[in-house]
């Protein structure tokens, strides 16, 4: 169990000195010159390649990061240190965690005469490069950047485009307003799927439009669809924030058939700007059953396990809204409902609402739940808390 209060301090610290320590690593590396971007990519291939100590070399250049992005980061826990790489598949919006000094890394090698690995690395993080020199172009302008990641995925060369996945989740965590529509001719052309199912995922987070909702929920829609398209367009969606979006969502879900669909399209309703009316579709989908007088369910077309599933994903994604609403029918799932899973996913939730408002229906959980499993969980849920009242409890369940 990772200690949050190393992982904080860790983090903390790493951010500390941030320019420092990529000065640092850059430091290390050859400088080249050139007029632009290209020039100086070029100028670095020759440089490495009369270079006669290694077969192999990089060429690296910084670009301007968005916000909220996390690459290729460390914390420190309790056993030592631990190297997380979200590598486009997740984002942190807790600025503590943004990585904002990232590099892209190209690997040459001589005998193919040919770039053939690509790496995005935080250059606040010592790295070694497996030894090789690396040739160092600067900071490249968005403008300069974009065009030549571009080039890459839209390359007809094997020996280039075969780095597209990679040039593409680079481009894609550019801070450009550009990048919403190079992400968007990628999806509606005829482009790889691992290059189409990047450029939906990180549709998600450019900001929200009428056609951009429409685009994802065409894909979700479409059958002829690879699942994997509709999963990334369905979590695309759900990324939105906007009110006006709710009833799409709702749509989506009572709409399609696919569990993991249904899924995604809840996580979307939990995160909607209509706090109140959220709440009130997903308690609708937590406290009913499926059956034959059952609307919803009818509509939904699942069975009882899958439903359970469903409703325990309504009761995680509850905990995401504020407000009493949500709380209350926690509470209220929690102390009533005849199923367990649902009761220990409802103190699953509440741990994750505000201490204030976690840590007394714990502690009342821990203490008097009539569930063995549930008083568990409660425990469990309080022990990750450092809080000083679950301190003080777990102190007094200790001294029986």
């Amino acid at each position: 169990m990772f200690s949050l209060r190393r992982i904080v301090v860790a983090t903390c610290l790493l951010l500390a000195g941030v320019s420092a320590a990529a000065a640092q690593q850059t430091k290390n590396f050859t400088p080249v010159d050139g007029a632009n971007l290209k020039a100086r990519i070029d100028n670095a291939i020759a440089q490495g390649k009369a270079n006669g100590q290694s077969s192999l070399f990089w060429v690296a250049y910084q670009f301007e990061v968005r916000p909220g992005v996390a690459v290729d980061f460390e914390i420190v826990n309790d056993s030592g240190a631990v190297s997380w790489s979200n590598d486009g598949l997740s984002m942190m919006s807790d600025p503590r965690y943004e990585t904002r000094e990232l590099g892209l890394f190209l690997l040459f090698e001589k005998a193919r005469d040919s770039f053939t690995r690509a790496e995005v690395y935080n250059l606040r993080r010592d790295h070694q490069f497996s030894n090789y020199p690396v040739y160092w172009a600067g900071k490249a302008t968005n403008e300069e950047s974009l065009a030549y990641l571009k080039s890459m995925v839209d390359s007809t060369s094997p020996e280039v485009n075969r780095l597209s996945d990679r040039a593409a989740y680079a481009l894609s965590l550019h801070d450009d307003a550009r990048v919403e529509a190079i992400l968007t001719e990628w999806v509606k052309r005829p482009a790889p799927e691992v290059i189409r199912n990047r450029a939906l995922y990180w549709l998600g987070y450019t900001p929200e439009s009428q056609a951009k909702s429409a685009l994802l929920a065409e894909i979700v829609r479409n059958q002829r669809e690879s699942s994997e398209a509709r999963q990334q367009a369905m979590s695309a969606l759900g990324m939105g924030r906007a009110a006006a979006n709710l009833p799409l969502l709702e749509n989506l879900y009572e709409t399609m058939t696919s569990i993991d669909l249904k899924r995604r399209a809840l996580s979307g309703i939990a995160r909607n700007d209509n706090h109140d009316a959220a709440a009130t579709y997903l308690i609708g989908i937590a406290q009913s059953a499926p059956g034959p007088s059952d609307v919803v369910s009818r509509a939904m077309n699942v069975g009882r396990s899958n439903y359970l599933e469903l409703q325990k994903s309504a009761i995680s994604a509850l905990g995401r809204i504020e407000g009493e609403k949500s709380l209350n029918f926690l509470t209220h799932t929690l102390d009533s409902s005849a199923e367990v899973e649902l009761q220990k996913q409802a103190i699953t939730a509440i741990g994750r609402r505000p201490k204030d408002e976690a840590i007394p229906i714990l502690i009342r959980t821990a203490r008097d739940h009539p569930k063995v499993e549930v008083k568990k969980l409660a425990v469990q849920i309080l022990g990750q808390t450092r809080d000083q009242r679950a301190t003080a409890f777990l102190g007094e369940l200790l001294a029986k």
